[in-house]
């Protein structure tokens, strides 16, 4: 552990149950307050007859003392045994909870605390839920004023017992539940005799273990994180664009490719420029910077920028988790603004069952928002990078928040038209297919760069397939591109739509118990993921064929690259557009070390591992040569 590591913890919970008054306790324990600051705030607390309460030394308004509430999020930074902490406090009450909510969006773990005596109160599942939809997934509970409970252990253990299986139904980790007194500043670093019971460790010591710090040094911290950099605007000098913003999550460093969503323009980073200038080669999370371009791209405030190979996804329909946040309930037929990083855009939100009740202040809500044009995102489910949450606002405040969890599938990348459709089953289920032809369906998904082999291996595994007694069809790109998806072009909104059709027509052929083999470059893992959830997880099988773009270049079969190289073809993949390669394929094969033959002995290979075997009636001479390696 060294001093540029610091764990970032939001302590919420129930109105009173003491968040204040321990992280007051804290500050005053390892001599954070003013002299002057505790001899006011006793003051304050003799003349109403109270013990010292260290939670006024928290408290930033006058009116707070008065009423004896936290109104705003407090952050506190102090050190313990070497170990450095920003903890956050965040009020209780109903009223505040936007408060709360801004607060807890920093936090990586969460403390929730719960008045013993009292136990679970209306606001602490509340609380837990709201951790939950801002991505605050790791809790430690601290059970407080044990000393009002007489220090009993049953009574530590029954409302352990109960918090813990709310955290585990909102599909949350309980790192620990500790018992303490924050007023008498038990068990807080050391134990106490009142709590001799209590096997497990101290609060502080206990967050130290089970929490992870996050690094401060900006190179550990931005190597862990996929590059995130909102467009704030863009700045003409002369005959110069400066493209500034704050990046949110990873880092870039001159000579970088970097990817623009949603509009899919691709550039390089020569410069990047600050103010005051200096000379920065490396800008990390919480930069705001300005980028020089290779290229003179048009883009507006709004977009991402990423890697290539890590670029958040792109819809105009979402699934969501939200917190209504505003005294007067949402309205189901008003127009709203949505705001993710800078994008905002203007959209509806439905209710993800089509129920339409009443949502009022502080209620929890699953949605759909379709928004008016595509937006740029992260899902809550990938790594946190800032992009995956939003607030929604009318003209004058905001009134909700939440998490994006996933993209409507039936829409996913073109929105339906009409909404007088329904979808038709056939009279032959795909099961009845099946058993006529005597082999299960599936989906062979070949992506890879143009001269990789794809369309040379599924035409040799059709072979190979069809010798065997299989029903099978190749979908291959260039030969779609001839026909249904002729009117597309190569821009990433006309990619997303081939990949789209491609992946409908397969389905299609799947449910009539057909083996498909899908060959298109298919280069965003974006579409490739929406065609994965057309077709269905279990009958996608994504098939990697790997080749170094050097040896695709050298064999360019079609005289593609040679045209994209001297400027005839633009947006070409591995290029002048990105190919983002598949982080986990069913299968990957380097066509540039294996034989075509082997090829299609590791596919067939990999068929009888997913219990796809050859049907009865081919089993012969024929059929055994034709599938066996």
């Amino acid at each position: 552990m060294t001093q540029h590591e610091q764990r970032k913890i939001v302590i919420v919970g129930h109105v009173d149950h003491g968040k204040s008054t321990l992280l007051g306790r804290l500050l005053m324990d390892f001599g954070k307050v003013p002299q002057q600051t505790i001899e006011k705030v006793r003051k304050v607390c003799e003349s109403r007859g109270v013990q010292l309460e260290p939670a006024f030394f928290l408290d930033a308004f006058q009116e707070e003392q008065e009423q004896g509430i936290s109104i705003d999020t407090t952050r506190v930074n102090f050190e313990f045994e070497g170990h450095r902490f920003l903890l956050i406090d965040a009020p209780g009450h109903l009223e505040f909870l936007k408060n709360m909510t801004s607060g807890a969006s920093g936090a990586e773990t969460g403390i929730l605390v719960i008045d013993g005596h009292e136990g679970i109160g209306s606001q602490t599942l509340r609380h837990l839920k709201i951790l939950g939809i801002l991505g605050v997934g790791k809790v430690v509970v601290v059970v407080n004023k044990m000393d009002k409970s007489g220090y009993k252990q049953a009574r530590f253990e029954e409302v352990a017992s109960e918090i813990r299986a709310h955290v585990e139904r909102e599909g949350q980790t309980c790192l620990a539940v500790v018992p303490i007194s924050a007023l008498k500043g038990e068990n807080l670093t050391a134990s106490c005799d009142g709590l001799s019971w209590y096997a497990g460790l101290p609060l502080l010591p206990q967050l130290v273990a089970s929490t992870t710090a996050v690094s401060v040094d900006a190179v550990e911290e931005a190597n862990a994180e996929p590059l995130r950099m909102v467009l704030q605007d863009i700045y003409r000098f002369t005959d110069e664009r400066f493209y500034a913003g704050r990046i949110i999550s990873g880092s870039i460093a001159p000579g970088a490719r970097v990817f623009f969503s949603p509009s899919g323009k691709v550039s390089t980073v020569e410069a990047i420029e600050t103010f005051p200038p200096r000379d920065l080669q490396l800008a990390v999370k919480g930069d705001s910077v300005a980028l020089r371009l290779k290229d003179q791209i048009f883009v507006e405030r709004g977009e991402i920028i990423s890697f290539p190979e890590q670029t958040p996804e792109v819809n105009n329909e979402l699934q969501a988790k939200l917190i209504w946040l505003n005294s007067e309930p949402l309205d189901w037929a008003n127009d709203y603004l949505l705001k993710v990083g800078t994008q905002e855009v203007s959209c509806r939100l439905e209710p993800s069952n089509m129920v339409f009740q009443q949502i009022g202040n502080g209620d929890f809500v699953d949605v759909v928002i379709k928004a008016q044009k595509p937006i740029s995102f992260d899902r809550a489910s990938s790594k946190a990078t800032g992009v995956d949450k939003f607030v929604i606002c009318t003209t004058y405040e905001t009134v909700a928040c939440g998490s994006i969890m996933a993209v409507t599938t039936e829409t996913s990348q073109s929105a339906q038209k009409s909404k007088n459709i329904v979808v038709e089953s056939g009279f032959v289920k795909r099961e009845e297919h099946e058993i006529r032809h005597g082999h299960k369906g599936t989906v062979l998904w070949m992506t890879g760069l143009s001269g990789a082999g794809k369309s040379t291996l599924a035409k040799a595994l059709e072979r190979r397939l069809f010798a065997a007694g299989f029903r099978v069809q190749v979908l291959d790109g260039d030969n779609l591109r001839s026909g249904i998806c002729a009117d597309l072009g190569f821009e990433p909104e006309d990619r997303a739509e081939n990949i789209r059709r491609v992946a409908h027509l397969s389905k299609l052929l799947l449910n009539t118990g057909t083996i498909v083999i899908s060959a298109c470059i298919s280069p965003y893992e974006k579409d490739r993921r929406i065609a994965k959830e057309i077709i269905g997880a279990e009958d996608f099988h994504e098939l990697f064929i790997f080749c170094p773009i050097e040896v695709c270049q050298s064999r360019d079969p079609k005289g593609l690259y040679k045209k994209a190289t001297v400027g005839q073809i633009s947006d070409f993949s591995g290029l002048n557009a990105p190919y983002q390669p598949p982080a986990n394929p069913k299968l990957r094969l380097d066509s540039s070390t294996m034989s075509i033959e082997a090829e299609v002995d590791s596919i067939i290979a990999m068929l009888v591992s997913e219990g796809i075997k050859p049907p009865v009636t081919a089993v012969g001479a024929r059929g055994e040569l034709a599938w066996k390696p």
